[in-house]
């Protein structure tokens, strides 16, 4: 009796069922990146690796620039506003988009040499971050989109088509014409031209462009995005800069051990971002309804937190049981990341509890407090890494953990004081 009341409260959650079927989805498309990085690792050395990892930090970190972290502002003007005004927010963020990646193509043309070099790449690599950085944008917009209009179907399409065609470009490049790091680099521009295309066709075959130059309308959108760069750059300062300082005290190769662990930790904060892509709608459901009180609203939002959590532990669990010994017996040369990556998922679990907290930030547009807080932590992970790091790597790990239980307690303090705030239980 027992067993089938819980079953039925399962099968009648649609956050879980929904946010289950988008992990599977995650698990296929961005998880099938992970299923490339084993792929990848088999056939180029710890050291390329290194090289493609830092190619990754630039790529990723472009890809907080255009747009200027803007792309977010999509669910939030969506629930809030009526469609005619979401139509013009959406046309005026693909606009800030295009834009931005045009002056940062610029910027990219007239870097010296110096200082292309400074960053350990060349002038036709950064175009290509650039690129991918701008094609995944467009690419999660769309996905986006998909996902709080719930179209779960089309979400999956999308995502299968995407981790397919990276796999095959992948296999293609890497494997068949032998081109090592840099053929994954070539796989990910090509699918990543495709689908931007795929997407900007499908935006206005779907009528969502509607031209309106209002300042006012432009400003609101870039106040919400701006705090989100630094907010952003927080992870990029964390696991971008970590590597050139693990570079910088060791060699190539302990910086390709410690980056395949960043990597293998990266599929439990993929699995909190999934099920957050559901809990998200959720949430803003339940906060933008006007004919709920305030204290069924508040009941809601509680067994809504207490029910992703426990999916996010058990998740975790079995994906640590499962790829510790696919590890030593596939790719024994990488077996050193191993005990970095088991003190990492307790980094990746808090990330991932994180993401329980940071939506009520965003949806009351409450990203200039989120900046404080994360850029600041990871100002003091910076701080720690410059100072600890050259002893021992294990030190950089627990870094990650510490700083990110800061985040955490920061996050969900503010959020609960954002919610007595806003949703006042004195209030019925």
């Amino acid at each position: 009796m027992i067993f089938s009341t819980k079953f039925e409260r399962i099968t009648n959650n649609k956050t879980l069922i929904n946010g289950s079927l988008y992990s599977l989805f995650s698990f296929f498309g961005q998880g099938c990146n992970f299923l490339i990085l084993i792929l990848v690792a088999g056939y180029i050395l710890p050291a390329d690796y290194g090289k493609l990892s830092i190619f990754n930090t630039i790529a990723t970190f472009s890809g907080y620039l255009i747009g200027l972290s803007t792309y977010g502002y999509v669910s939030i003007s969506y629930f809030r506003e009526t469609y005619s005004v979401f139509r013009k927010d959406f046309t005026a963020i693909i606009f800030i988009h295009a834009l931005s990646f045009l002056v940062l193509t610029l910027v990219a043309s007239l870097l010296t040499e110096n200082m292309v070099k400074a960053l350990e790449t060349t002038r036709p690599l950064l175009y290509y971050a650039l690129i991918i950085s701008f094609g995944n944008l467009m690419f999660n917009i769309h996905q986006d989109y998909l996902r709080i209009k719930e179209r779960l179907k089309g979400y999956g399409i999308w995502s299968v088509g995407n981790a397919l065609l990276n796999f095959i470009l992948t296999i293609i490049f890497v494997i068949s014409f032998r081109q090592g790091w840099l053929g994954r680099i070539n796989a990910q521009l090509v699918c990543m031209i495709i689908f931007a295309t795929l997407a900007l066709i499908s935006f206005y075959h779907t009528r969502l462009f509607h031209v309106n130059y209002s300042w006012k309308r432009y400003r609101t959108i870039l106040l919400f995005g701006l705090p989100m760069i630094p907010h952003l750059a927080s992870l990029w300062i964390k696991q971008g800069l970590d590597r050139y300082i693990i570079n910088y005290h060791y060699s190539t190769y302990e910086v390709g051990i410690f980056s395949f662990a960043i990597n293998l930790v990266t599929v439990i904060v993929m699995i909190g971002s999934a099920f957050n892509a559901t809990n998200s709608v959720t949430l803003y459901q339940i906060l933008g309804n006007k004919t709920t009180s305030n204290v069924e609203k508040h009941m809601a939002l509680r067994r809504q937190t207490k029910t992703i959590a426990l999916v996010y532990i058990a998740a975790s669990a079995a994906y640590v049981l499962c790829i510790v010994p696919i590890c030593y017996l596939a790719l024994p040369k990488y077996t050193p990341a191993i005990p970095y990556f088991l003190i990492l998922c307790g980094y990746g679990l808090l990330q991932c509890f994180y993401f329980l907290y940071c939506n009520y930030m965003f949806f009351y547009k409450e990203t200039k407090q989120l900046m404080y807080i994360t850029f600041g932590s990871s100002l003091l992970h910076l701080a720690l890494s410059l100072l600890l790091t050259q002893y021992s790597l294990y030190l950089t790990a627990i870094i990650y953990v510490l700083v990110q239980a800061v985040i955490l307690v920061l996050v969900r303090h503010y959020a609960h004081r954002i919610l007595q705030q806003n949703l006042p239980l004195s209030v019925q």
